[in-house]
Order: C-alpha cells, then structure tokens, then sequence
C-alpha cells in the first residue's frame, strides 16, 4: 500500500487557534492532500491504536493510515490550519515510550497522477520485458485465481508446501525463544526439536472446483474499450489499473452471480448516471454484491455515490431498482431474497458501515449447513465456500471427538467459541456432537453478528448456548468466571480474519484455566505465525497462564484455483506440566457475577473484513 492511495475528507473537532504561523515555503496547491507523516512509530501499532492517540491528545477526527509492519504512518487533514494545528499539538508525543517525530508530507494531485502513471508504465514494461502478451481475460484470471493453470491436485501440493513452510518457520521462532527461556526445558521444548512441531495430515480437498463461491464482490467501472462495466478490476488500482472486466470466465463465480454482475451491467448501461471513477472521484455506481446460497436465497446490495443527486432521485431510482431486479429474477426464475441499496460519498472502496435500505424482500438471507440453518446479515461473515466449509467444521468436530471421549471424562467440556460471528461453528458442533458439548459460549465484538448468533441458537433448537457482546481482550474476567465456577474442562476455537488475532485474546485464552485444548482455524497461516508463537511462548511477564504445544494440523481447500487454504491447528496443554506452574504465575481476576455496562454485556439466548 503505498501512501497516497487513500484520502479521506475529515473534519477536526477541535477549533482552536494555531499554535505558530503556516510557513509559505509549504502552503499546499490547489487540490492537495494535506497530510502529516509520523515516524518512529511501533510496527505493531494499528490505525486505531493511532488515532486513539491522537484523539488523547486532542486531534480527532483524523484519518490515519497505517500498514503492517510500517514505522510509521499518516495523518490527514481537510486543511492546512488543521494540519499545523495538529503539527503543533503533537510536538514531543510519546508513544510506548518512544518520541514520535512530525513532518509535513503534502501529496498534491500532481503527485497521484505521476504515481499512477508510473506504476501503470512499470507494469507494462514488465509484461513486455517478460515476452508473453497475455489477453486481458488471461490476466484477469491470473489475479483472481492465480492457480487456475495447475491440475487441481498439483493445487493441493502447492498448498501443502506453504503450510510446511509456515510450520518451519513457526518451529524456527519456537526454538529461538525456548533457547533463551529458563522454564519449560522439557515436553514443549522437545517438541521443537524435530522436522515439524506437530503431526501434518494430507490435506482435504473442495468438493466443489467451479462457482463455488457465495459471495462476490464487483465494480462497476469502465471496461477497455471505455464501455460501462460490472465486475473485477483488471489489477490491482495501485499498480495504475482502472478497467474493469466482466466476471464472465471466472471459473470461482458462481453462474447466478454472472447473471446478476450482467444485469446490473445492463442498467447501468442505459442509465444517465456515469459509474464511478476511482481516479477522478466522478460518478454514482460503485459496487453490487451478490450472496448466493446453496438453499437457493439470493442478497443484492449495491452502492451508490449520491453526488450530485437529490433525495428524489435516488429515490427514483431505488424505485427503479426494485422493479427491475424483481422482474429479472422473475425472468431468469431465482429466489431474490434481498435487494439492498447503500448511499456512500466516501473514497475508500468496498462496502462501509453506513446505513443499508432494504429495498426488496428481508434485510438478511438464510444458508444451510450441516443440518443447521443460519441467518446471514449482510456485513456478516460466512464462508465462502459452503460444501467445504462443512469438511472444515467436521474435522474441528472429529478433533473433539478424539480428545473427549467419554470413557475419559466424567463431564461433557464446554466449547467456547472466540470471535463467534454469526454463531456458525459453536452452533454447528453442539447440533453434530450432541452431548459430547455441554455448553457453547461465544464471544463477538459485533453486535449485528451476536443478535444473528442468537437468532441462529433459536432457529437450530440450541438451548445450550450463550453469547457475550464486546472484544474478548477487554472482557478476560468472563472467561476467568467460567474457569473458576466450574470443575469440567473447555475447548477453545476461533477462526479470526486473515490477519489474525492481537495478542491479548491469546493472552486471555491463555490465563483460562479451564482450557486444556485450543483449535485455531487459520485463513492466512503466513499471518498467523506469531499468533502460534503466542500460544506457545514460555510463560513471562506479558503472557501468563501455561503454553499450549501443537499436536495436529490440517488443511481443508476452500479456496480452489486461488492461493489461501484453510489450516486448523490442534493445540493441547499439558495438565502435568501445568501442576508444575506455581500459582503467582497465573494471574487471576476478581470474580464478578455479571459484565459490567461498557466492558461488555452477557446475552443469553433465552433473552454476522476472512476473503
């Protein structure tokens, strides 16, 4: 990501005088992005993490843009006297002890256009520099499904090597850190010791290779020949790419999402409304996402640009919208569950949080799996692959059923189910495993997503199951209650975005004693390395509870043609070297009978960006 690729138009709250005189050397031109440049920053820290900061100290509503692994990052103004405003409230900061140096760092719309050009140059010299001219349709599927020219089961390999290859890596850092480590000198290190730390079973396979996703997101945009168009942008917009390409030969999408990307290519096309350019920031169609179910529900939400439409004709053309999509899939026989339209005047693109109207049909659609039945919302996640997705829940299953048997156990453990979404995993196994879960506790930051979770309990007859609102790092005494009101054990299992998960869940998962077995479902295992690390990582003065050590992995192919694959790692502790631990180790919190208003809030089920 490189630094003028996101702008923002932001209002500081704060309206007080500047502190010194905007020099003239550095008064912007007309069109520029008024932007400050932060250095010295932790790589670690995230733009929220940021913009809290500064908010701290009395700059907010700033747009931070900060990248993994960058040392610094970049705020941006609406205007020059609040920019000199914050470049002189933020003289001296700390942060994590370390002082952070300011510098203005304008990018003037000559500037874009320079990057643009020149990476659009760049990557044309090195397709002709390379001697194969592919077709626009053979680049397109090269981006979207980079694997497509290998046989399916050369896939599988490929795939299988990257996961080794995490695994060495995640072995290489385990073994650095035991070295310099006093405690744990035996089981967990010895682990390390060998090829791989774990048992790596081959690799399970998509039942489904063409159209299997239900859910796709398109552009609308202008094609080659300068022609309105819906669906993948032709590389990346970074690299100086603006077309889009119909979605026509993607063998990943589905054949209803195809007729759907056409149809609205055909409105688009006959209207007076241009789409929207992402170069030029002209223009009123943006994106249409379809959601298509293996039960046969189908969601449409489009996106609009309200620029320079009044509220009656973006009600005209919602109008418009609903009746053609009503006698189109009336045409074309399909079940048009939902048809959603959101207005959004921002620059970043893909679906925002603002408001959804739902124009046609219900503000949600259903997908069945596993013989459960679930609600989806339309920011929820799901995954994308659903034929696949249930080989995956049935191996986490099948990891259960191994390690609780009940010869071995007077009690039933209970599944706690970390960053639960839509409740899909919990509810999924308790209906598969019937008494071998004795309860399911899921915890969800998203408050549309545990409203669905709970609906979802109720729609599979799960009267087992309870869910608690707020961000699990931030609610640790709820897992420290379950640990200390009960006897039994408890499974963990979370299957967090691409990126991973912070540290501090790790930590609280950690810190719960009751959790002998935790099983991490990986989207991105390259990303989630240090997340492995965490879980096993000698005990100090950041990560407190006992280590867990890896015992099992398998990958489960979601994604056929494209590069990312599913891993679940089995990781075990052991309940030996956990006597060994003195107690001062393990840090626990007051008991408290309920969450408290603004940490989060307990829901029972009596009372939904990883692509």
């Amino acid at each position: 990501m490189e630094s003028s690729d996101i702008i923002e138009d932001t209002t500081l709250v704060s309206k007080k005088p500047l502190d010194s005189v905007i020099p003239e050397s550095v008064k912007p031109e007309d069109g520029t992005q008024y932007r400050l440049r932060i250095k010295n920053v932790p790589k670690f820290a995230s733009s929220k993490m940021m913009k809290e900061l500064l908010a701290k100290n009395g700059c907010e509503q700033v747009k931070i843009q900060k990248a993994p692994k960058w040392d610094y990052c970049f705020a941006t103004l609406k205007t020059e006297e609040q920019q000199y405003y914050v470049l002189n409230k933020l003289k001296g900061i700390k942060f994590k002890n370390r002082e952070l140096s300011i510098q203005v760092d304008n990018v003037t719309e000559k500037d874009r256009q320079a990057l643009f050009d020149r990476r659009k140059n760049e990557k044309q010299q090195n397709i002709e520099q390379s001697g194969i001219q592919k077709s626009p349709e053979e680049m397109l599927a090269d981006q979207v499904t980079p694997l497509h020219i290998y046989e399916y089961q050369a896939q599988l390999e490929i795939k299988q090597r990257g996961i080794i290859k995490s695994l060495e890596t995640f072995r290489d850092k385990m073994d650095e850190l035991y070295n310099k480590s006093q405690y744990h000198s035996s089981w967990l290190q010895e682990e390390f010791d060998f090829k791989l730390p774990l048992d790596l079973k081959p690799m399970i396979h998509s039942p489904v290779l063409k159209g299997y996703r239900n859910k796709c997101e398109f552009t609308a945009g202008l094609n080659l020949k300068g022609e309105k168009t819906v669906g993948f942008l032709l590389g990346a917009y970074k690299d100086g790419h603006n077309s889009v390409l119909e979605p026509d030969n993607s063998i990943h999408v589905s054949d209803i999402a195809k007729k759907i990307a056409k149809a609205m290519q055909n409105y688009i096309r006959q209207s007076l409304y241009d789409v929207y350019d992402r170069k030029t920031k002209q223009g009123n169609w943006r994106q249409i996402t379809v959601r298509s179910q293996n039960c046969g529900n189908i969601m449409i939400i489009i996106q609009i640009h309200p620029q320079g439409l009044s509220k009656e004709q973006i009600d005209q053309e919602k109008s418009a919208l609903a009746e053609y999509f009503k006698m189109f899939a009336k045409e074309e026989n399909f079940d048009l569950t939902s048809l959603l339209v959101q207005i959004y005047s921002g620059v970043s693109n893909g679906m925002s949080e603002d408001p959804l109207d739902c124009i046609f049909g219900t503000p949600f659609i259903h997908e069945e799996m596993m013989n459960c039945r679930f609600r989806i919302s339309p920011r929820a996640f799901f995954q994308t692959n659903t034929a696949a997705a249930e080989l995956l829940y049935q191996q986490c299953g099948d990891i259960i059923k191994e390690i609780y048997d009940p010869k071995d156990f007077s009690e039933s453990p209970t599944l706690i189910d970390v960053c639960c979404g839509t409740g899909t995993i919990g509810i999924a196994l308790s209906k598969s495993l019937g008494t071998t879960i004795k309860e399911v506790v899921g915890i969800e930051l998203c408050e549309e997503a545990v409203e669905d979770a709970k609906i979802n309990a109720s729609l599979n007859e799960i009267n087992n199951a309870e869910y608690i609102l707020g961000p699990v790092e931030k609610n640790l005494f709820a897992l420290h209650n379950f640990s200390n009101k009960t006897s039994g054990t408890a499974v963990a299992i979370i299957d967090p975005p691409r990126a991973g998960v912070h540290k501090n869940v790790i930590k609280a998962l950690r810190k719960c004693r009751a959790i002998d077995h935790f099983i991490y479902i990986s989207c991105d295992h390259n990303a989630a390395i240090q997340n492995f690390v965490d879980i096993c990582r000698p005990i100090n003065k950041d990560f407190h509870g006992v280590p867990f050590k890896p015992v099992k992995a398998i990958g489960v192919d979601l994604f056929p043609h494209a590069k990312h694959v599913e891993l679940i790692i089995e990781f075990r502790r052991n309940r030996e070297d956990s006597e060994k631990i003195k107690s001062d180790q393990l840090t626990d919190v007051p008991s408290t009978s309920a969450l408290k208003d603004g940490s989060g809030t307990s829901v029972s089920r009596d009372i939904e960006t990883k692509e």
